[in-house]
């Protein structure tokens, strides 16, 4: 298990180790108004979760394209603590807010080609977790090195930081 606490946001993170069924990330932290958590490779947004009124619009956009968006209630008001887990399976990814399952999305590009994720909007996040990863590298090390430009990238660009740039964040 790997923790970040009390990321600045907006925020990208790089994700060490690709994705695979079995991993998972936690996101715990304090809902003041609209925000998004995505997953991200490249220039493109493999998973979009933005949380709104109450409603959770799920989408990706790849290759310059915004796919069918998935639209679902979700519990979440103004200055409610939550906890959002996306769990990977082998065909979609499981997401529960609060220990309550919301949905189960289909993978529309390749898990193993995640990069970071980004969280941005109006939130409070106290703790990133992620598990199941083999961890054979050192999270934190590659963390230091890599965030602050990845950072930056994500706030200032629309869609997703070039990831593909910076050195040693391909996964193929």
């Amino acid at each position: 298990m790997y923790i970040i606490e009390n990321p600045t946001i907006p925020t990208a993170l790089e994700i060490v180790e690709p994705l695979k069924a079995g991993t998972e990330i936690e996101i715990h932290g304090t809902a003041h108004d609209e925000f998004t958590i995505e997953l991200l490779s490249g220039a493109n947004i493999v998973l979009h979760m933005n949380f709104r009124n109450q409603e959770l619009v799920l989408n990706s956009f790849l290759n310059d394209h915004w796919g069918p968006g998935i639209r679902h209630n979700h519990p979440l008001t103004s200055h409610d603590q939550f906890h959002v887990r996306i769990f990977v399976h082998e065909g979609y990814y499981n997401i529960t807010v609060n220990n309550d399952l919301l949905v189960e999305y289909e993978h529309r590009f390749p898990v193993m080609a995640v990069q970071a994720i980004g969280i941005k909007g109006a939130v409070n996040v106290q703790s990133i977790i992620f598990k199941g990863f083999e961890f054979k590298t050192e999270w934190k090390k590659r963390h230091q090195l890599i965030n602050g430009a990845v950072t930056n990238a994500y706030d200032s660009v629309p869609h997703a930081p070039s990831l593909s740039l910076i050195e040693g964040t391909q996964y193929y």
